[in-house]
């Protein structure tokens, strides 16, 4: 069993001031996301945070010195009512000044891991956390129907629509068969997402892949997936144009998995991990100019034999401020990922390893684990 963590989290309390017509209404609606109308100022908040105003606080339970494996255990992140954060294996995206975090949901009366839905929860301040519920429930048949796979669920902000579509793999329960990138779409990034089915070219031709992950650059949306696949997608976000592999990104593992890339300054980032099943592996990364590549690989990202701190990486979430940027590295720990015979038993128990990414020049580690620090989200700095 998972030890649990006691996360200190400090009231804070948001600047609003009233300036830019990014906030949401009472709706929660995108403002300044529709056509151009005349806007009532009245109605508008600034997506600004204040510098010191949300401060997240994170702690590990680790007691041991030196830190390796099997610790850290990672963080049991609670919810505003106690509860235990259960959202795996996805991403976050920021709407103004609030994250939205979303992933798997896994029920605490089965092991089989199969699809019961995807989850989300909201925070200012990266460390206190709402439930916002179920936002794509299992179907009542189907790709995300009983006894399949859903699993890497990402929402992204359409570029050129401003819609809310979230990407996610679906397969049977052997995880190859029918494999393949779904999506779902919502008018606002908390609603219920509607399941529209498999992604796909205009001559119908699914992304048949595993692990995945989506993301938006400027006006260009992308699905990456494992093995170093680069799916651009169409304008609309409901398909995709064009496919192309970078094996470079697979370094000496023979296939990357649990794909995500981030960006800070003119470099992109390509994270991922073995393909170990549940259990804990050293992950790595490669670098580009363009997300298009050419792809560098670069090598582990902690310490070799460290295992990456225990997790498995599923986002990487650049927390940007007025004072600088903290790249925040979210790592699965999976419940007995050094079990090596059922890992992933009971996953709803599986814990967070949040840490800021460290920079030197363009390369990035995690050199040393932080068993206790903050994060000052509108300043975007940490201690």
């Amino acid at each position: 069993m998972r030890k649990t963590v006691s996360i200190a989290r400090l009231t804070s309390s948001l600047v609003c001031l009233a300036l830019v017509a990014c906030g949401t209404n009472e709706e929660g609606d995108v403002a300044g996301s529709g056509p151009s109308t005349t806007t009532d100022t009245s109605a508008v908040t600034s997506c600004t945070v204040a510098p010191g105003s949300q401060i997240g606080t994170f702690t590990d339970p680790d007691t041991v010195t030196p830190i390796t494996p099997p610790n850290p255990p990672g963080m049991s992140l609670r919810d505003t009512t106690g509860a235990l954060v259960n959202a795996h294996g996805g991403g976050i995206i920021k709407v103004c000044d609030t994250f939205y975090l979303h992933g798997e949901y896994f029920l605490s009366t089965t092991t089989d891991n199969n699809f019961n839905g995807f989850s989300m929860y909201s925070s200012k301040d990266f460390a206190t956390w709402k439930n916002e519920g179920i936002i794509l429930p299992q179907q009542a048949s189907g790709q995300l129907g009983p006894n399949r796979k859903g699993e890497r669920p990402h929402i992204i902000k359409c570029p050129a629509t401003g819609e809310f579509v979230l990407l996610a793999h679906a397969a049977d329960t052997t995880y190859q068969v029918d494999k393949e990138v779904v999506y779902a779409t919502s008018p606002t990034v908390n609603g219920k997402y509607a399941f529209k089915g498999s992604l796909t070219n205009a001559s119908g031709t699914t992304a048949s892949h595993s692990d995945m992950s989506a993301l938006t650059d400027g006006n260009s949306a992308y699905v990456i997936t494992e093995s170093g696949w680069v799916y651009t997608l169409a304008s609309d976000c409901h398909s995709w144009v064009s496919a192309k592999q970078y094996s470079a990104v697979n370094g000496t593992s023979g296939g990357i998995e649990a794909p995500t890339i981030f960006k800070s300054g003119s470099t992109y980032y390509w994270l991922g991990s073995s393909k170990t099943g549940w259990r804990a592996n050293d992950d790595f990364y490669s670098t580009a100019p363009a997300i298009t590549g050419p792809w560098t690989y670069q090598g582990f990202v902690a310490p070799k034999g460290d295992l990456t701190w225990m997790t498995q990486v599923t986002w990487v979430m650049p927390v940007v401020g007025s004072k600088g940027t903290v790249n925040v590295f979210w790592g699965d720990h999976w419940y007995g990922d050094q079990d090596t015979t059922a890992p992933g038993k009971h996953n709803y128990l599986a814990t967070y390893v949040f840490q800021p990414l460290i920079f030197t020049g363009t390369k990035i580690s995690l050199p040393t684990y932080k068993v206790s620090w903050k994060l000052d989200v509108g300043a975007g700095t940490w201690n």
